[in-house]
């Protein structure tokens, strides 16, 4: 399973993607979907005091939209982007840009995803952010991205291995955090039992002691 030339093409992305600008108009959503946006590619929960503060003109992200921050300045050569994959909307700030896919049958949101979530991408967008005060990624240029777009069974493919991975990798995370944990916790026990001794000098007259035997050999 790959993306070649034989099944896949460079296309510009802006065909593919359309702006979304639903508004919290009726106040439907509180602050408890309110979300920020991290440069690890996710929503978060915001830091910010928002007391007394009218939410009407906040965004609305529905599941399979994005968002992202055009301010790239100060963010660590990365860009703060996110995709929406549960089925709960969130509301974000009015001055950060929300977008889709035209035709998820085309272009899958988990897809266009994994592109986004490339350290080639977040390079890209630093390079094409313009500005003197403060640098930023517009949605023009945002548009101008090309993209390997292969038949849909082929995305949904590369998605599927991903998320494959991915969960292996957090059940294995899960299985050594005990392990880490308990040997933790022998280690303190071995500090409190075992005296107080001077471990760089045995270390080194135990690895003299080796030498001397094989070269005795």
């Amino acid at each position: 399973m790959s993306v070649n030339n034989k099944n896949s093409n460079l296309v510009r992305l802006g065909d593919y993607i359309e702006l979304c600008d639903e508004r919290n108009n009726d106040g439907k959503y509180t602050l408890d979907e309110i979300r920020g946006i991290s440069t690890e590619k996710k929503f978060i929960d915001t830091k910010a005091n928002l007391d007394g503060v009218s939410l009407t003109a906040y965004k609305v992200v529905h599941k399979n939209e994005f968002a992202y921050v055009s301010d790239t300045s100060r963010r660590g050569d990365k860009i703060a982007l996110a995709l929406n994959t549960t089925n709960k909307p969130v509301l974000i700030s009015s001055i950060y840009t929300t977008f889709r896919s035209i035709d998820t049958k085309e272009l899958l949101p988990e897809y266009l995803y994994l592109f986004f979530s490339r350290e080639e991408f977040d390079r890209f967008s630093r390079f094409n952010s313009w500005g003197s005060a403060r640098e930023t990624f517009d949605w023009s240029e945002f548009c101008r991205i090309q993209i390997p777009l292969p038949d849909l069974e082929i995305q949904q493919e590369l998605v599927d291995t991903y998320n494959g991975l991915k969960a292996l990798a957090e059940q294995n995370e899960a299985l050594i955090q005990p392990l880490t944990q308990a040997c933790q916790a022998y280690i303190v026990d071995c500090k409190k039992s075992i005296p107080k001794c001077n471990w760089g000098s045995i270390l080194r007259n135990t690895m003299k002691e080796i030498l001397i035997i094989k070269l005795k050999r």
